[in-house]
């Protein structure tokens, strides 16, 4: 899909938040999800894009 429009900036995030949980949901959420804060170093840790 096409954006119209003009002066669209694209950005990679920056930003990772530690985020605890117990586990997955059968339709893919999280289960009992707590969040911890931001990671102030980006390392090798596991990533989840959520959609």
């Amino acid at each position: 899909m096409p954006l119209k429009g003009k002066n669209y900036v694209f950005a990679q995030p920056t930003l990772i938040a530690e985020i605890e949980f117990r586990g997955w949901t059968d339709d893919g959420n999280l289960r009992h999800a707590s969040y911890k804060g931001l990671r102030e170093i980006q390392d090798n840790a596991a990533v989840y894009e959520l959609g």
